[in-house]
């Protein structure tokens, strides 16, 4: 019965990391979808310009470029996260009798 409960306390501590790491994986996928949203917004705004490019459409240009480096160094630490996520093994269950 000790090995039971072992690994019931053991599946009980791995689920518990996959509960937070799941939830911290969520919370980055929701601030990614807010910074697509504003640099979709900057991307219609630029479209939406009249003539060539001014300096102010040069500027939301270069601020697009930022944010487009940083969107995707937050894609890749997302991604990082999610293959260690995958990567965490469950515990092994008792040999039944």
């Amino acid at each position: 019965m000790a090995s039971l409960t072992d690994f019931l306390n053991k599946q009980k501590a791995f689920n518990d990391r996959q509960a937070a790491a799941i939830d911290t994986a969520v919370a980055g996928v929701a601030g990614l979808t807010d910074d697509v949203k504003a640099l979709n917004d900057k991307i219609t705004e630029l479209q939406n310009s009249q003539g060539g490019v001014t300096p102010e459409d040069q500027a939301l240009i270069d601020a697009l470029e930022v944010q487009g480096e940083a969107l995707t160094g937050r894609l890749e630490t997302a991604t990082a996260a999610l293959a260690a996520l995958d990567a965490q093994t469950p515990p092994v269950p008792p040999p039944t009798p």
